[in-house]
């Protein structure tokens, strides 16, 4: 079964989309199995050094995927806050990095989403989770996410995508943005692109197109500058979203299934 369903979806995917593919429907197949991974997964956990050239060092840290997650994107945040100066943007993620270990920076103010089954939290069952922007984690990681949060209601189309979200009290615009994070699992809907969404964009332009969930797309900074760079963009009903380069080529991205 995993098999034939990665064959049916592979098609047009680089090599890391075909691995996460891959990996979100093996989690899916056997939910215990994957839940035993990701605890012993979790006891590699480590922090490691090593030397480079001319003063530098390398740190690496190895950490389940939703710390990692919510750390990252608060430095992306902190780095995005700071004043326009000399100074790439990787530059500032490795200067407010730093000041966040040495105690300048205490405040916590990113989200971490995670889409999980309603039998999942009851502990009906143990089917995995959905990390934004990562993939697949452990049901009782997803759990612990979900009691530290709000909760929404998602309503699924006859596609198996998010169509519609719940409100309670964020802002119409903010709940749009919401709903396209998850229907894109948190990972840029560019052809190709595995990073995680920091922008979002009208798939058809305003005011032509409506501000609405279903013509919003997440990206990530890059590829939101190339759609600008005379690139068209189209969206099918089911969700299927067509990229057409200055070169001519087409490229076809689809949403997330749940």
């Amino acid at each position: 079964d995993v098999d034939q369903a990665l064959a049916e979806q592979a098609g047009g995917m680089t090599r890391t989309q075909v691995c996460r593919k891959a990996t979100a429907l093996v989690a899916k197949a056997d939910p215990d199995g994957h839940e035993q991974r990701c605890h012993k997964a979790k006891d590699d956990r480590q922090v490691g050094l090593s030397a480079l050239p001319d003063g530098m060092a390398k740190l690496t840290w190895i950490l389940p995927a939703a710390e990692a997650h919510q750390l990252f994107q608060q430095i992306c945040a902190d780095a995005k806050s700071l004043p326009k100066d000399d100074r790439t943007t990787d530059q500032k993620s490795s200067d407010v990095l730093w000041d966040r270990l040495r105690g300048k920076h205490t405040t916590w103010n990113v989200r971490t989403f995670v889409t999980i089954s309603m039998e999942t939290l009851l502990g009906l069952t143990n089917d995995p989770g959905q990390l934004a922007g990562y993939g697949p984690i452990a049901a009782e990681a997803a759990r612990e996410l979900a009691m530290h949060g709000p909760f929404r209601g998602l309503l699924l189309d006859e596609y198996q995508q998010i169509s519609a979200i719940s409100t309670d009290t964020y802002r119409p615009t903010a709940l749009m943005k919401e709903t396209s994070v998850a229907r894109a699992g948190g990972t840029c809907t560019a052809p190709g692109c595995t990073l995680p969404i920091q922008e979002h964009d009208h798939i058809t332009p305003w005011p032509e197109g409506p501000t609405e969930a279903t013509n919003l797309q997440g990206l990530c900074t890059w590829h939101h500058h190339r759609k600008h760079d005379n690139y068209t963009v189209t969206q099918d009903s089911d969700g299927t979203t067509h990229w057409i380069t200055p070169a001519g080529r087409h490229h076809t991205t689809r949403p997330m299934r749940h």
